[in-house]
């Protein structure tokens, strides 16, 4: 019998069993491993889902290379969840009960995955959370079946205020904030870090998350005076901001932004910007870093993108990891598989940064480095405008909310292998 035939008959037997109401599948042998990447194809984190998808495709083929996984081909399929909460739980669930997947990664978008995670708890599906940065995707958020391996806004920001407020005799700060779940819970993690560094909240203004025009919003920022303006935008939504922004208002008043993609710098390299912080960049002269870009630009250096950056960077290491602890774990049985990635721990220079990292298993959210950068925005080529200023280790920047997050148990989580 052909393989493709083959394939065929084990699904069709497994999709049938399922409908019978078995909790937990062993895949048939030789079938492969489906793992489903969900993020935003279109809208203004399309260039990131791009970037995302790209970082999940690395690490596949570093282990299909090879042989694939515990002797199984490992196969990425692709769906768009939209940016609506609600079309992303119907995903989810269409994923799981009809596509028939092992397992979940991406995100992006904050809401996006806090939906999406819901119905993977509900199944038993681990969701990887490859990049999106709301503090509460570690905190009321959070799941026994979810793991969040981006850096989130409460640690970017609490770096970057406790800078910002250091030496001001006044330190009034407005929050500028996204109508969003990544918006509210970035503001809402921002104020007794604000509170601890000696800062006092003057206001908020908060922008529509369908940002047609910037102008009104800048009218209101302006109009209440501020030390420090403290910024929870994402996506193209930052580009239409500060592409409005007098670059003197940047250098009269300290503005900060909690995390700046490369896919927010790359499309706008004259597009000025303030104080950010971020996970990696590409000019990072960090072990590994070096063969990570080259790698990167022998597949994907003639598209839009050509050069890496901390999207693809925190994908690449989520989806390893992912497939490291299946591995480890030498079963897909989600159990199994949870408890090593809640044993996750990677070198400096596995990280390709400047510490080593490891998961709280608390909050399931990788501790890791963060940055701090700035940007030349008259450099003659976007690659050459990032600018590394600092580096702070995972300790400093923990978010204290994050030891109070309670995770379903491991016995009320449903198993579930394929």
């Amino acid at each position: 019998m052909k393989n493709s035939k083959r394939h065929f008959l084990q699904l069709a037997l497994a999709c049938s069993l399922f409908s019978l109401g078995t909790p937990t599948l062993a895949a048939p042998p030789g079938s492969p491993i489906i793992i489903a990447h969900t993020a935003p194809t279109t809208g203004r984190f399309s260039l990131h889902a791009e970037a995302d998808r790209r970082g999940a495709e690395m690490a596949i083929d570093e282990f299909n290379t090879r042989g694939g996984l515990l002797g199984r081909e490992i196969l990425l399929v692709s769906r768009d969840p939209s940016l609506d909460p609600k079309r992303a739980a119907l995903v989810a669930e269409e994923l799981i009960t009809q596509t028939r997947v092992g397992f979940m990664v991406g995100a992006v978008a904050s809401g996006v995955a806090a939906s999406m995670s819901a119905i993977c708890q509900k199944y038993g599906v681990i969701y990887i959370n490859t990049n999106s940065s709301a503090p509460s995707e570690s905190v009321e958020n959070a799941h026994r079946t979810k793991f969040v391996f981006d850096a989130h806004g409460a640690n970017f920001n609490r770096a970057l205020l406790k800078y910002a407020l250091a030496n001001r005799k006044s330190k009034r700060v407005l929050l500028l904030t996204e109508e969003n779940e990544f918006g509210r819970s970035n503001a809402a993690a921002m104020r007794p870090y604000i509170a601890e560094y000696g800062g006092t909240v003057v206001g908020e203004v908060i922008a529509p998350e369908a940002l047609p025009d910037p102008v009104e919003i800048l009218k209101k920022v302006a109009a209440t005076p501020a030390d420090v303006v403290a910024v929870s935008i994402s996506g193209n939504n930052q580009i239409k901001l500060f592409s409005q922004i007098d670059p003197k208002v940047l250098d009269k008043q300290f503005w900060i932004v909690g995390e700046v993609d490369w896919e927010e710098l790359y499309p706008a390299p004259g597009t000025p910007r303030p104080l950010f912080g971020t996970t990696w960049a590409w000019n990072l002269k960090t072990p590994g870093t070096a063969d990570f870009v080259a790698r990167y630009r022998k597949r994907y250096g003639h598209t839009k993108l050509d050069y890496p950056g901390d999207v693809t960077h925190a994908a690449y290491l989520a989806t390893k990891a992912l497939l490291v602890a299946i591995e480890q774990a030498g079963s897909t049985d989600n159990h199994a598989v949870i408890q090593q990635l809640e044993n996750y721990k990677a070198s400096a220079r596995e990280r390709m940064q400047d510490a080593a990292a490891f998961i709280d298993p608390n909050s399931h959210h990788v501790q890791q480095s963060i940055y701090i950068a700035r940007w030349n925005s008259t450099a003659d080529r976007p690659e050459k405008g990032i600018e590394i200023v600092g580096h702070i280790a995972p300790e400093q920047v923990r978010h204290e909310a994050e030891r109070t997050t309670r995770l379903e148990s491991l016995v009320d989580t449903p198993h579930y292998a394929k």
